[in-house]
Formats: structure tokens, sequence, C-alpha cells
């Protein structure tokens, strides 16, 4: 019995009155505003909306797309902040250890550099 009514559930929440529109910005919209008042939905691909039979018999409808030109407050100026810190930090990391490396090529003798060289052939993946 509880396996039947499990699949009832389940199978209920995957053929739902939304399923076929639910994945769109206007049906969240047109939930948003009427809720379980929405009767059906339908998409209209001509106009790029979503349009909602309400239980009274009325129409409503939304926009399926959010503008791209669209400011969204707090999106991307966050994020920019944050990448352009990693990056400074990634610069300022790469130009310490190049002037390690500068430095130490430059102080060091011709056998300390054979001895480097040939430690590093040395090397395989495996170690």
């Amino acid at each position: 019995m509880f396996q039947s009514v499990r699949s009832n559930v389940r199978h209920a929440s995957h053929q739902g009155m939304f399923a076929s529109v639910r994945r769109s910005v206007g049906s969240d919209i047109l939930l948003a505003r009427h809720g379980s008042a929405i009767s059906s939905m339908r998409l209209d691909r001509a106009n790029a909306r979503v349009v909602a039979r309400l239980s009274d018999g009325t129409f409503d409808s939304a926009p399926n797309l959010i503008d791209p030109e669209l400011h969204m407050p707090g999106r991307l100026d966050d994020d920019a902040k944050l990448i352009a810190a990693v990056c400074a930090a990634t610069v300022g990391l790469a130009a310490v250890m190049a002037a390690v490396v500068g430095m130490v090529f430059s102080f060091a003798s011709p056998e300390q550099l054979a001895n480097f060289t040939a430690a590093l052939g040395s090397y395989s993946a495996g170690m």
C-alpha cells in the first residue's frame, strides 16, 4: 500500500498542473501574483509570454524573459570587487615569486645552479 501511495505522489509531483510551464520566468511571476487562483497556464511563444487563466475566468500574462539590459543591484557589483581583489592578489604573488626566482639565479654560483638543474632533471612525477 505504501509503495502505491509513494508512486502516486511521485507521479503527481512530476505531472502536476504546472509541470509543462513551471520552469519559466513568466510562470513564476504569475504564481507569485495569483497562487492557487490559477486554473491553467499556457506558453505563448510568439509573444514570449506565459498566459494564465484564473479561477474567475479572467486572464493574466507575464513576460517569459528577463531583459538582459535590466540592472539587478548587487548581482555583479559585489562579484566584480571580489574578482578584482583575487586577480590583484594573484598578480602580486606571481610578481613576488618571479622576483625570488630571479634573485636565486642571480646570487647563486655556477656550481649551485648546476646542482639545482641536475636535481630538477632527476625529478620524476612518481616521487
